[in-house]
């Protein structure tokens, strides 16, 4: 048996300044949030992109290289890819400050923080009576998306809310503690297997759904469910199928809303579509020209633009690896 490969020095040194990049990055946020009732936070992320240009790319987050790597294959010219590598790395900051800093414990005073959320809905999708699962993206401040659609619920409403870091206690008591604006929040584990029998008898009860839908297959080791093939800017990608496979089996249209995050401001909310139910192949078309258009007009706003490699990579559905596994047990 062949002893495992020794990490380099240089492997090492370079995992341990990311890591120590992180930890900054995180007390950043940290400091800020303390001292938000004094400082002049909107003004200082309004200016920090364009203060991060002049500073050493070492100085610009966590991301940045691989957000203006992938911007730069997108087709961006490298001055532009750089501006938005920038906004991208202060948008991450001003996010991990508003959720330390906004009043969850408090309703009334979140009641009027999502008021100064606008609403985009153009073309009035998400007025309409049928019943809808909402598919979120991880774009802005997406937490915030959850907030204002449970905000602008006038009546005592039943939501479920799939989440995939279920083993997160911050993320879970964030999410129950939205029950305060007058709401029943059950959360749910996404990677358990009765959660979309749960999620189906939900809808049909016409409750509340949201889950977010903008998933890789998989990032790193942790593998979050079947692919569905699509393409995303021009190219073969990989989302997680669940969601909208799930709309399609019960006949439920699909509400894709996203958040629009702005510096120094709450951002807005994008009603994106309303796509009609359908079968899965006709709804996957409509939801896909919908999120990349979306996506394309703002690409520093989502979350996974530092790891585009997530949804280029081939995964191997369960029914190829059952088909691959039995071939291998033939004699």
């Amino acid at each position: 048996m062949t002893e495992p490969q020794r990490v380099s020095v240089r492997v090492r040194y370079w995992l341990l300044r990311k890591h120590v990049r992180a930890r900054l990055a995180w007390l950043l946020a940290g400091g800020l949030a303390w001292g938000a009732p004094v400082l002049p936070l909107a003004g200082l992320f309004r200016l920090l992109p364009a203060l991060l240009e002049h500073l050493p790319t070492a100085w610009r987050g966590v991301d940045y290289s691989l957000c203006r790597q992938n911007l730069e294959a997108l087709g961006h010219p490298p001055t532009q890819a750089t501006a938005l590598a920038c906004r991208h790395a202060v948008l991450q900051w001003q996010r991990a400050v508003h959720e330390r800093v906004y009043p969850r414990h408090q309703p009334e005073a979140l009641r009027a923080w999502v008021r100064r959320i606008p609403e985009v809905d153009p073309q009035g999708c998400g007025a309409a009576s049928r019943p809808a699962l909402y598919l979120l993206t991880h774009t802005g401040e997406y937490w915030m998306a959850v907030v204002s659609v449970m905000a602008r619920e006038r009546l005592p409403t039943r939501f479920l809310i799939p989440v995939w870091n279920f083993s997160d206690p911050f993320t879970r008591a964030s999410l129950l503690q939205l029950e305060g604006l007058g709401h029943d929040v059950e959360v749910l584990d996404a990677a358990h297997p009765a959660t979309a029998l749960a999620m189906a008898r939900a809808l049909k009860r016409g409750e509340r759904v949201i889950v977010f839908c903008d998933l890789p297959v998989s990032v790193g080791a942790l593998h979050f469910g079947e692919p569905l093939p699509g393409r995303l800017f021009r190219r073969p990608a990989q989302f997680v199928k669940g969601p909208l496979f799930l709309a399609a089996k019960l006949r439920c249209d699909a509400l894709l809303l996203g958040h629009r995050a702005v510096l120094g401001a709450e951002g807005e909310v994008h009603v994106l579509a309303r796509i009609p139910a359908a079968p899965l192949e006709i709804m996957q078309m409509a939801w896909m020209t919908a999120l990349e258009r979306f996506l394309a007009a703002a690409p520093e706003q989502w979350l996974y633009l530092p790891r585009l490699e997530a949804f280029y990579h081939r995964q191997r559905s369960t029914a190829e690896q059952r088909r691959a596994a039995g071939g291998r047990g033939r004699p």
